[in-house]
């Protein structure tokens, strides 16, 4: 069946002409539309033109005064900002006299609290210097201001105040001193007793002198809150009681102002260098007796031990080899020592072997050990714990003496240097035990490592000389120049 084409091209061809009209309709419609845009456009360019004309009149009407008013503004803002910078440098500079101000303020209060310390340790120096004759006079003055010192309650003035009123004081006791002052009061007597009578201060020194006129003499520090009299011989004694009564006359004269004197004080026994140094001494001591006796004892020990003289070791190896082990036995017991001991014991075991032997002989050397380094370890651990000791001692001694330091104060260093001074005693103590200790443990451990050494080498010659003897090989140069000596 065959089909045509013509109805086909008809359609195709009535399609595009209907195509066509359209679009000759659509560009006639859309001509007629620019047209009436472009005349809409044109009045509206025209009106927008008219009203921004207007506008810039209007602009150019107001931008004068606009003007104007801004650079009044402008000159407002101008002085305002300088007000403002006034303002802030007066400011800064208030704040920085400010600053200068309390800088100098805390410089002030800081001198203040520096002239104060200085005057409470014064009069804490000047506390600690005053006889104790002068307590009667002086004393409670001082211990007034001391206690002011030292009270939270009171204001900084008044504490400056009564320091003052301590330099008032010094300045007073000076004057008395330089111009010698007499004054009613109680000392120590040489026979204990306390006694009343009067004191005289010469200089630095003070003088008392008893009421019935037995006793005169210097007044010193003793033991208690009462001056001590130190007397002369019965010539100083009239003539210290003369100057006490009249205010003239001649008086013996310590140069030394008493140093003298307190140095003779200060000599001591050794019992009573040791009791100072308290309870810890006892262990140190004994330490020192015990590793002494033993130290003694075991160098005596060793020093009579006695080595194996030479040419004895050739002999018994020369009755060896000839079977003669009895007679080398009698020959070694003429030797006494320890090596002797050792080759008769050796005697028995020649039939044993090389290994067999050399242990039998290490066996009586190991014996021997245990006898010659008996005792050394104590007196080691006594080179080792006395300065412990010592320290621990000195220890307890420190801080017994932060303990009077807390109940009454850093006023008198003669007496925390006295406590000091006693808590060093066992530190000296221990070192002194533990320096000869060390050296007597070295000297012993070495002499006991000698004998051992001597012994060994002998266990080996004899060990040689038996393998040798046993073994009739020809024999080493070495061997043969050993054997024939």
């Amino acid at each position: 069946m065959k089909i045509s084409n013509k109805p086909i091209a008809r359609r195709m061809m009535l399609i595009i002409g209907m195509c066509l009209f359209a679009a000759m309709t659509v560009d006639r419609a859309h001509s007629q539309s620019l047209s009436s845009a472009f005349t809409q456009g044109t009045s509206a360019l025209q009106s927008a033109q008219e009203e921004l004309a207007a506008l810039r009149n209007q602009i150019t009407q107001e931008k004068i005064p606009m003007s104007s008013e801004l650079r009044a503004e402008e000159a407002k803002v101008l002085t305002m900002r300088r007000e403002v910078e006034r303002m802030q440098r007066m400011n800064d500079t208030r704040g920085l006299d400010l600053r200068n101000l309390e800088v100098q303020l805390k410089s002030r209060t800081d001198e203040l609290q520096y002239v104060s310390t200085l005057l409470t340790d014064y009069v804490n120096r000047l506390n600690s210097e005053l006889n104790p004759s002068e307590f009667g006079v002086y004393g409670d003055k001082l211990l007034e201001i001391i206690n002011i010192t030292d009270d939270p309650n009171i204001s900084k003035e008044q504490i400056f105040q009564s320091q003052l009123g301590g330099i008032s004081l010094g300045l007073e006791r000076m004057k008395d001193i330089v111009g010698g002052k007499r004054f009613p009061g109680k000392a120590v007597l040489p026979d204990g007793k306390l006694g009343e009578g009067s004191f005289a201060m010469v200089g630095p020194l003070v003088y008392f002198a008893s009421a019935d006129g037995k006793f005169a003499g210097l007044a010193e520090r003793g033991p208690s809150l009462e001056p001590r009299l130190v007397q002369f011989d019965d010539t100083a004694i009239s003539s210290i009681a003369e100057v006490i009564s009249s205010g003239k006359g001649e008086i013996p004269m310590d140069l030394t102002l008493g140093k003298a004197a307190a140095i003779a004080t200060t000599k001591e026994t050794v019992v009573e260098h040791i009791l100072k140094g308290g309870i810890w001494m006892g262990p140190i001591l004994l330490f020192a007796v015990v590793s002494l006796i033993l130290g003694v004892y075991k160098a005596v020990e060793m020093k009579t031990v006695r080595k194996l003289a030479p040419g004895v070791l050739s002999k018994v190896l020369t009755l060896v080899r000839e079977d003669n082990n009895e007679e080398a036995k009698e020959f070694l017991k003429q030797h006494k020592g320890p090596a002797s001991d050792m080759l008769q014991d050796a005697l028995k075991s020649v039939h044993l072997p090389k290994e067999l032997l050399e242990e039998f002989m290490f066996e009586n050397i190991l014996s021997i050990q245990p006898k010659l380094e008996r005792g050394l370890a104590i007196i080691s651990t006594t080179a080792a714990v006395a300065p412990l000791l010592g320290l621990l001692g000195t220890v307890t001694g420190m801080i017994n003496t932060f303990k009077l330091i807390t109940l009454f104060g850093t006023g008198d260093a003669r007496s925390l240097s006295s406590g000091i001074s006693e808590a060093l005693i066992t530190t000296e103590f221990g070192l002194i035990v533990a320096i000869p200790a060390l050296l007597l443990s070295a000297y012993l451990s070495r002499k006991s490592s000698g004998i051992l050494a001597d012994m060994e080498r002998v266990s080996i010659s004899f060990v040689n000389g038996v393998v040798a003897i046993k073994n009739p090989s020809p024999y080493s140069v070495r061997e043969k120049e050993a054997f024939s000596k």
